[in-house]
């Protein structure tokens, strides 16, 4: 509410329009940093009645913080199966891009996606954890970025202490539409189906409006790998962004 309430022109994340950056592509988290005094409230959506619930806050220059909570079913009936603890976020941009060089950012964060399992003590998709991010934009009919990271989760109780890497693209289709693609290689999270090509990958567009709404529709997974989900997942999540 009180974004809403701010008065401050609206900002974009897709199309050709963009003028602030995203801080993940499907899943993953990316070089994006929302600028100081900008703040993002962001709901995400997902199977089995699943919400989770963010906010992020430009700290200073090149600093964001956030904290998100959510859990199962909170939509439908049955018993909801809350996050075991809420997610935090810090991310800070160590480099900025250049015509040659990427843009860098180093951070943790400890929220993982589509609902918390229990007997596994994870999320389906564990959290990054410690990671460090790099993105490139270009000009090509539009606007064309290609990003890729590495991380270390802490959801290790599946005894699979391995460090992961991802990568992605997004295009800009038009002045407010981007179509996202991910592949993460899923290396701490593939237990006893080891091997280059049992990550999981995602796909999805990316809708912003006028009024600074931001909304992604997705679709995960898709090659079923079987971690703690062995179906495509479809999940939307719908961001707001504003200047306070």
């Amino acid at each position: 509410m009180l974004l809403i309430a701010a008065p401050a022109l609206a900002q974009r994340s897709a199309g050709d329009r963009a003028n602030i950056d995203p801080q993940f592509l499907v899943d993953m988290p990316v070089a994006g940093i929302i600028p100081a005094t900008a703040g993002a409230v962001e709901t995400y959506l997902y199977p089995d009645g699943g919400v989770l619930a963010g906010f992020t806050y430009g700290l200073i220059t090149n600093l964001n913080v956030g904290l998100s909570f959510g859990g199962t079913r909170v939509i439908g009936s049955g018993g909801i199966t809350w996050n075991n603890l809420p997610g935090l976020a810090v991310r800070y941009r160590v480099m900025e891009e250049s015509m040659f060089n990427p843009a860098v950012v180093v951070g943790f964060d400890s929220q993982g996606h589509d609902g918390w399992v229990p007997f596994l003590r994870q999320y389906v998709m564990k959290s990054p954890g410690f990671f460090v991010a790099a993105s490139k934009n270009y000009q090509f009919y539009g606007t064309v970025s290609f990003h890729g990271g590495a991380n270390y989760s802490l959801e290790r109780h599946d005894r699979d202490s391995d460090p992961n890497i991802y990568l992605g693209a997004e295009k800009s289709i038009g002045p407010i539409v981007s179509w996202l693609v991910e592949y993460n290689f899923a290396f701490d999270n593939d237990r006893n189906s080891r091997g280059f090509w049992n990550g999981s990958l995602g796909t999805g567009v990316r809708v912003s409006t006028n009024i600074g709404f931001n909304v992604d529709i997705l679709f995960k997974n898709l090659l079923t790998s079987e971690f703690a989900h062995d179906k495509i997942i479809r999940a939307i999540r719908i961001q707001y962004v504003r200047y306070l």
